[in-house]
């Protein structure tokens, strides 16, 4: 993986400005101190994509998810959900028999594709 560069406070902040305080994927409410900064691009094929235009704030549980998979590649990971619960937990496949929970496919749209189309 590409070495990246430490970010000071107000690069930090320029990059939590970009989402109004929300993760850039999910929409939840972020604090400062504890957002992630997330390479739209991942940085793990060249250090050109360590840069400021490249970068989104993001919460832990997304930052996590995402890890270097391209935004399209996350995406069908995300879609995919469904299928994969279905195929491997036993007690979600339950919850859809007794009509606890119905599986609704659709395409994920993340926060930030949401805020450019308003």
């Amino acid at each position: 993986m590409a070495d990246r560069r430490r970010l000071s406070q107000a690069e930090r902040r320029t990059v939590y400005n970009k989402m109004g305080g929300h993760c850039a994927y999910c929409g939840e409410d972020l604090s400062f101190e504890d957002m992630q900064v997330d390479h739209i691009l991942p940085v793990w094929n060249g250090k050109d994509r360590d840069v400021l235009e490249n970068m989104l704030p993001s919460c832990r549980s997304c930052n996590h998810y995402k890890r270097g998979n391209t935004l399209e590649g996350w995406r069908r990971i995300l879609e995919a959900t469904p299928a994969t619960l279905e195929r491997d937990c036993y007690t979600y496949r339950q919850a859809v028999r007794f009509g606890l929970v119905s599986p609704t496919p659709k395409r994920v749209v993340f926060y930030f594709e949401k805020v450019a189309a308003l």
